[in-house]
């Protein structure tokens, strides 16, 4: 199987040359208007339609249901399985895993009208992508975020529009940090604002060593949106 043949408008994305062969990332392009019930999910089994169903938007839900779906479908090509037969379960901090003795490891983002999921079968990866709106006010969440040293270059940048897209670069690079290490942006072991990803040279971070031993790349994103991808050594 490939992303030809998966019934969803996914496509691979071209990674930086520093980042690793083995690792490889796909963008989905979410289409809010196929109901849940449609042949497209068909895929997913009873506990992930109950948690789409439990969602108030159906934009919620789709979003969950197509990046789950198109999840099984590249696993399902990975490990020459049927997509519907795949079983996950997830470690003592939240991380889901595939329950197969020929797993790779796996991580998936969603925001907005996309979706990424990234795929490696000789280390943890992590992926994150967000809808970079120009409305958002980053500097309410940049104490959370940032290191002083990250706030002050961002504040140095000549405009708002550079220094919002900044701020959503280096929260997309730490969120994909984190989710490669296993914990996400409520970490408290690992709080975003506790390492640094900048400066950037190219699309590498430069991520500070206190936060495990990861690397992180930006990744070409849609228009208004950001996107980062983060390995183990």
């Amino acid at each position: 199987m490939t992303a030809a043949t998966i019934p969803f408008d996914i496509r691979p994305t071209l990674l930086p040359d520093n980042a690793p062969a083995d690792v490889r990332v796909w963008l989905l392009h979410i289409d809010f208007s196929a109901p849940l019930d449609s042949a497209i999910y068909g895929v997913m089994i009873a506990s992930e339609r109950a948690r789409a169903a439990r969602f108030l938007r159906h934009a919620d839900a789709a979003r969950f249901a197509a990046v789950r779906c198109a999840l099984r479908y590249l696993l399902a090509a990975e490990t020459a399985d049927d997509p519907a037969r795949l079983a996950f379960d997830a470690g003592e901090r939240g991380r889901p895993f595939l329950v197969h003795p020929d797993a790779p490891d796996f991580n998936v983002s969603h925001s907005g009208a996309y979706g990424l999921i990234a795929l490696s079968r000789e280390r943890r990866v992590g992926v994150d992508i967000e809808e970079a709106r120009a409305t958002f006010q980053w500097r309410d969440l940049a104490p959370a975020v940032l290191t002083d040293s990250e706030l002050r270059a961002i504040e140095a940048l000549p405009d708002d529009t550079a220094r919002s897209h900044a701020f959503f670069d280096c929260w997309t690079a730490k969120e994909a940090v984190l989710k490669a290490h296993g914990d996400g942006i409520g970490s408290t072991a690992i709080p975003m604002h506790g390492f640094a990803v900048l400066p950037r040279e190219g699309a590498r971070y430069a991520v500070t060593r206190n936060a495990g031993e990861f690397d992180a790349v930006s990744l070409t994103a849609p228009r208004d949106y950001a996107a980062a991808l983060a390995w183990s050594y």
